[in-house]
């Protein structure tokens, strides 16, 4: 796990929320928006993910004690996939996800990939101890890095992590995901909205159109068609204003990719 001093552990809330509080399907689920959230996601125009830059966006399966789920991951470097770290852990059993129970499959189809790896380990944020039975995150810690127990080569390279600021109106905001209302087809947000931060400065909230199996996606800067990474997608938290969709900021986990990339964060 990636070591921090005490001093470097983020803030565990979320406009003053102090529990980690998912509400992955509000999108589709609250009051008069049900039929609203859910045509907004089935209406998520399908992505092409045998191409660049798609294929390194894919599915995180976990096969744990019998329960099937999936989240989205996206490769950052052949051996590191970025998602998020509630993927890891099961909420009915209280317990974190071996990682015999996880494998990766970069560019996902209709039951298809165009590779498929194992994890090796995984790195998250230091709040966390997955020695024990708890998820302690809060949204701003709630990333994870899977290190992959084989490379995952592409000859076009990796999404870069953007250096994006929300002030910024050149760039569209967008989201790639499995959501599990269309789980085995890679779809795209197009429109995310206005970006603001919480006060923290680590959290990004938008108002993309998604939910649960969403979680993990690569919070996306397209500018003129040339994608970066801004974040990674963690859930959506209702307010009395609206829905927001939530995504970490680069900046939370970049030391710990750089860790893991130089060969450390076990």
């Amino acid at each position: 796990m990636v070591q921090a001093d005490d001093a470097d552990l983020p803030d565990a809330g979320l406009l003053d929320v102090d529990l980690f509080q998912p509400a992955l399907d509000a999108v589709c689920g609250v009051g008069q928006r049900l039929g609203e959230g859910c045509e907004a996601i089935r209406a998520r125009p399908m992505l092409p993910s045998a191409d660049w830059p798609w294929r390194t966006v894919g599915r995180v399966n976990s096969t744990d004690r019998n329960i099937r789920s999936h989240c989205t991951g996206t490769l950052l470097a052949s051996t590191v996939v970025l998602t998020a770290s509630h993927c890891l852990y099961n909420f009915q059993r209280k317990a974190w996800i071996p990682v015999q129970s996880l494998f990766f499959v970069a560019g996902y189809q209709r039951g298809k990939g165009q590779a498929t790896a194992r994890i090796a380990r995984y790195v998250v944020d230091p709040v966390h101890d997955v020695s024990s039975r708890d998820f302690r995150a809060g949204f701003a810690q709630d990333w994870a890095l899977l290190i992959l127990d084989e490379p995952i080569l592409d000859t076009m390279g990796y999404l870069p992590l953007a250096a994006f600021s929300p002030a910024d109106k050149s760039a569209k905001v967008q989201l790639a995901g499995y959501p599990a209302l269309r789980s085995h087809v890679l779809s795209l947000v197009e429109a995310c909205g206005a970006t603001s931060t919480d006060r923290a400065n680590r959290i990004y909230l938008n108002s993309c159109a998604a939910m649960r199996g969403d979680s993990g996606a690569p919070l996306l800067i397209n500018t003129g068609g040339a994608y970066q990474i801004a974040g990674v997608f963690v859930g959506t938290f209702v307010t009395p204003s609206g829905v927001f969709s939530l995504s970490v900021r680069n900046g939370v986990f970049r030391r710990a990719l750089q860790n893991a990339l130089d060969g450390g964060g076990s």
